[in-house]
């Protein structure tokens, strides 16, 4: 991990290629630098200019008076790599490059610049932040160290505001959508640590960034805007470090429409996508989605001044009947419950509010209760009902002297529980009503949604929190030595067939029905007969990867009489390469009847290998009803997973129909999962296709493990940072 804090807490900087004309990106720089105040030695450096914004430039870096800490360079971007070196000879630690023109352009010669400015950060262990950045804002020093209009207008504070103890670190591939939070943020009382614009991430990204805001510790949360990572394991580690500080990450990801499925030789293999890895992924370390900028503030909002809530039940209070029957409609939308509350609760409100007052949930508080006795004795009185867990109050905040009358009662009713309690307002706000319940450690939302989907965010982040902690022990007990499986793994064909895939994941305690690989269609009858009818017969060899599409199976064989010209018949429609590379014939006990599922490994490119369950076996691909997850998970996460999936119902029987095991198909997908984690350097793709789950226990009837094409390393697994 590279030390920043040379490049983000330097004690003196280098401006390299500075101008005076402050409309260009090399004079405002130097300009936004100077207006917000940064105490430390600035050292422009320019071969034409005698002085600069009144303070004197030097010819060269090698002529400074002092060796720096940070060298900002403002150069063309053919410039960079010789200005770099001399950064490196002259042992500057730090640089930030501000130009474009690297591999943003899109062109090899653009590639081929980028790669050489990280080769001198590596020759000379230079932290190079950039190319292409705009910069980055460190509000405890304070160092705007950015070319930013937003920073460049002195009249949006850069300082927390008194309001909030806590601060939000920000990390942006999008140079312009860096400093959009904080001009975006102005009326909500949001306070900032760090704000940096990672550009091209030539050398460092997102998650170097996040982690070094978890290791300095005054970072509470984050939010970051990302288009793809470069350093996925990366990524990964720095997630769930958040996770274990208790530290939200919010993200923007763009680029999230579904890519075009590659090839691939399971039905497994054809689920998937980056999207689609990327939102399991940031699902199972904590990671708190958004679609829109205003949705990230929205949830940073609520984090900033909300206790985790226990649960997703929401206490709901209103001036206005319209707005609690459409407040308590957008919060059911959002997942959100409102349950009625007990007669004690609804007999101590009432007695607040006048005869046509309701004390049910939502409580209409009425205009003449909120004149005569304010919010705060209600939300007390809500606040201690146990079938609450979240408390909203929707009114008007256009005046604040409603606000101002009730503010004591409101800080001290907040500051006496550990309930999250939200004002939402359908008029506009006023700035000092949203300040004034912000000192009392309440959020403002002006957006009935946008208040709903924070508080869903809350609830499951919340929920995240107390399965990571259950889990993470289990996490880290994965990476456990693997059995003797993995020799005879990797000496095995690229595609393994049923049977040998099978004896291997056996080892990992994964159930194998009643079967026996035979030779002959003679083995194939008394085989047969021994196990009991009906039975299924499933030509096995390394090219036949879809046997029922080649004509490699045969089912439901109630006699000799229908067994032995079943084997002949597949026989002699095995493919030649097939018989080459015959290994005999499956002879497999028909399973009972169940409900069919596919549970498999799809390796993603960037994230490893992911376990994925679906319901309805070849259907899957049509009905998309799965879920992917990284592997490892425990038994009880797969089984929280199979919940989520839509027809999740048909476990519990439908139509008279038992429910069937769902216990077992849970533990067979946590089995898989250790089992592709530690060979994640050799999976490409496992098919468990279909598992057939009865009302005590399950069938694997067909299985197959599809090798990588050259082992990998092991890359971004679970058990890689467990």
């Amino acid at each position: 991990m590279p030390d920043l804090r040379s490049l983000l807490s330097p004690r003196s900087i280098a401006i390299i290629g500075v101008s005076e004309d402050t409309k260009t990106i090399r004079g405002r720089l130097l300009h936004v630098m100077l207006e917000r105040g940064f105490a430390g030695p600035i050292y422009p450096v320019s071969r034409k200019l005698p002085e600069v914004l009144g303070l004197r430039t030097y010819p060269s870096i090698t002529e400074l008076p002092e060796r720096v800490d940070l060298a900002i360079l403002c150069t063309p971007a053919e410039a960079v790599p010789q200005v770099l070196e001399e950064c490196g000879r002259s042992r500057i630690p730090a640089a930030l490059v501000i130009a474009s023109g690297f591999a943003d352009g899109g062109s090899e010669a653009g590639r081929a610049l980028q790669r050489r400015l990280r080769e001198i950060a590596a020759t000379y262990d230079i932290t190079v932040c950039g190319p292409n950045s705009t910069g980055f804002l460190n509000t405890f020093t304070p160092l705007a160290a950015c070319f930013s209009p937003t920073v460049e207008n002195t009249g949006i504070s850069i300082s927390p505001p008194a309001e909030t103890a806590k601060r939000i670190g920000v990390t942006s591939q999008s140079g312009g959508f860096t400093f959009a939070f904080l001009s975006r943020s102005q009326q909500r009382a949001l306070g900032y640590s760090y704000m940096v614009s990672s550009g091209n991430e030539a050398c460092l990204d997102g998650a170097d960034f996040v982690d070094f805001m978890l290791d300095d510790g005054r970072t509470d949360m984050f939010l970051m805007y990302m288009e793809g990572a470069a350093h996925p394991a990366r990524l990964l580690a720095s997630v769930a470090k958040a996770a274990d500080a208790g530290k939200p990450l919010i993200v923007l990801k763009a680029g999230r429409s579904e890519v075009a499925k590659r090839a691939a030789a399971s039905h497994t293999g054809a689920m998937g996508g980056e999207a689609a890895a990327f939102r399991a992924a940031f699902r199972e370390y904590g990671v708190v989605e958004a679609d829109d900028i205003d949705q990230m503030l929205d949830t940073a909002t609520a984090f900033t001044f909300c206790p985790l809530p226990d649960g997703n039940r929401v206490g709901l209070l209103s001036a206005s009947g319209g707005g609690a029957v459409l407040m308590a409609d957008v919060l059911s939308a959002h997942g959100l419950e409102l349950l009625p509350f007990d007669g004690v609760t609804q007999s101590k409100i009432q007695a607040f509010l006048p005869a046509y007052g309701a004390a049910h949930n939502p409580v209409d508080v009425t205009a003449t209760a909120i004149r005569d006795v304010g919010y705060a004795g209600i939300i007390e009185i809500v606040r201690d009902c146990e079938t609450v867990d979240m408390i909203v109050v929707i009114g008007s905040l256009s005046y604040e002297y409603g606000i101002e009358k009730d503010l004591d009662a409101l800080k001290r009713v907040a500051g006496k529980t550990n309930k999250p309690i939200v004002f939402s307002t359908y008029s506009t706000a006023s700035t000092r009503a949203i300040k004034l319940l912000a000192s009392a450690g309440i959020a403002v939302y002006t957006s009935m949604p946008g208040c709903a989907r924070a508080l869903r965010s809350l609830a499951d982040y919340a929920a995240f929190q107390r399965r990571w902690k259950r889990d993470r022990l289990s996490m880290r007990a994965a990476q456990q030595r693997p059995p003797a499986s993995s020799s005879r793994l990797a000496a095995a064909d690229r595609i393994l067939c049923e049977a040998d895939a099978k004896e291997i994941l056996a080892e990992y305690g994964l159930p194998r029905p009643a079967e026996r690989l035979v030779q002959s269609a003679n083995e194939a009858v008394a085989s047969a007969a021994k196990m009991g009818y009906p039975v299924a017969i499933k030509a096995q060899s390394p090219d036949l990867p879809h046997k029922t599409e080649a004509g490699a199976v045969a089912l439901s064989l109630a006699s000799e009489a229908a067994v032995r010209p079943a084997y002949e018949g597949i026989m002699q429609r095995l493919p030649q390469l097939a018989k080459q590379r015959f290994r005999g014939m499956l002879v497999q006990k028909m399973a009972p009847s169940g409900v069919e599922v596919i549970v498999g490994i799809n390796r993603d490119p960037q994230f490893g290998p992911m376990i994925m369950i679906g319901l309805g076996g070849l259907l899957v691909e049509l009905m998309q009803d799965f879920v992917l997850a990284p592997v490892p998970v425990t038994k009880e996460r797969a089984l929280e997973l199979i919940r989520t999936l839509r027809g999740a119902r048909i476990f519990d029987g439908l139509r008279g129909k038992p429910a069937v095991d769902v216990e077992a198909l849970a533990a067979l997908a946590a089995q898989l999962s250790r089992f592709a984690a530690e060979h994640a350097g050799l999976i490409e793709e496992i098919d468990l296709n279909p598992v057939i789950v009865h009302e005590r226990g399950l069938s694997i009837v067909d299985a197959l493990i599809v090798k990588v094409e050259e082992p990998a390393h092991a890359g971004a697994t679970r058990a890689a940072v467990a």
